[in-house]
């Protein structure tokens, strides 16, 4: 475990080959939880599961829609999963983040101080070779994750990349003290064809409340306009006094939004196409903020 301190902020993060090693989420930094003021800001996918497969924190995700050269390859072969490893194509199915494949992990590394850590993720097979370096800096505020993707095969990458926010201020479950603002409006038809259940979702412009705790998942692709300002979202908890944000300095592919009772994940999606030789770098940045009542 690396733990990261400064000012108000703690960040707790697994080294690649601990706890979670699924074949889904990033392993190249998984951030298990944030606190301020020891005030815990993150939980698990499944309340109250101890199990190591699930999504926990900030974990990351590559190519959870556009996997790398999976319909170019046959069952039996391996096609990479950026941050974990070659994994087994078992069958003419299509791919499914959900399963857990058969895993060749790639080689880590990890150089920590005592504000930054940065994880290498490195593959060497010659068609879908790269490199991955991902650094986190912890900050007054929260901490920031720095990305640089460079493609040393011979295959074009098409993917995208996310953060599934895993977020639970205080470990309270959502209720009408929540508040997210999300993008640069709510698109209505997403919206009213999103998983909304007992209609406790509700939104103004790109201000969604809930009414009163979800009793089941609820779930919105695409669910905001992205202009030049839409490239973030803040989660604000009315109880708790707090704001909490992730800003990009990319516009997002699109935006989506998931939770349960106790959880709530806004995602910004970056499409990432990379030609052969070619590097891309982004940047996330999670900011913490007191406040005095809601943002208007």
């Amino acid at each position: 475990m690396i733990e990261l301190f400064k000012e108000h902020i703690k960040l707790s993060i697994e080294e690649p080959h601990e706890g979670y090693v699924g074949t889904r989420f990033d392993w190249t930094g998984k951030i298990l939880q944030l606190r301020w003021k020891n005030i815990p800001l993150c939980t698990t996918e499944l309340a109250g599961s101890t199990s190591e497969l699930q999504g926990k924190g900030f974990y990351n995700e590559f190519g959870i829609t556009e996997a790398i050269a999976y319909d170019t390859c046959s069952p039996g072969e391996y096609f990479p999963k950026i941050g974990v490893g070659m994994l087994k194509k078992e069958n003419t199915e299509p791919y499914d983040f959900f399963h857990q494949y058969d895993n060749l992990p790639f080689e880590f590394t990890t150089e920590a101080d005592h504000q930054s850590v940065t994880f290498g993720c490195i593959n060497r097979h010659s068609q879908s070779a790269f490199y991955l370096e991902k650094k986190i800096s912890i900050t007054n505020t929260g901490f920031v994750i720095d990305y640089q993707l460079e493609n040393r095969g011979s295959i074009v990458f098409k993917t995208n990349e996310y953060v599934h926010n895993f977020l639970s201020p205080g470990n309270k479950p959502l209720s009408g003290q929540t508040q997210l603002i999300i993008g640069e409006a709510v698109k209505a038809t997403q919206f009213n064809d999103g998983l909304n259940p007992g209609n406790c979702l509700t939104y103004d412009g790109n201000q969604i409340t809930w009414q009163c705790k979800p009793e089941s998942d609820f779930f919105f692709e695409d669910i905001s306009k992205v202009a030049d300002s839409g490239n973030k979202w803040t989660l604000i908890d009315n109880q708790l006094k707090l704001a909490l944000s992730e800003a990009v300095n990319f516009k997002p592919h699109k935006i989506n939004l998931w939770g349960r009772a106790h959880v709530v994940s806004p995602e910004l999606f970056k499409h990432i196409k990379l030609l052969p030789g070619e590097t891309e770098r982004w940047q996330r940045v999670f900011e913490i903020k007191e406040i005095e009542s809601a943002i208007d």
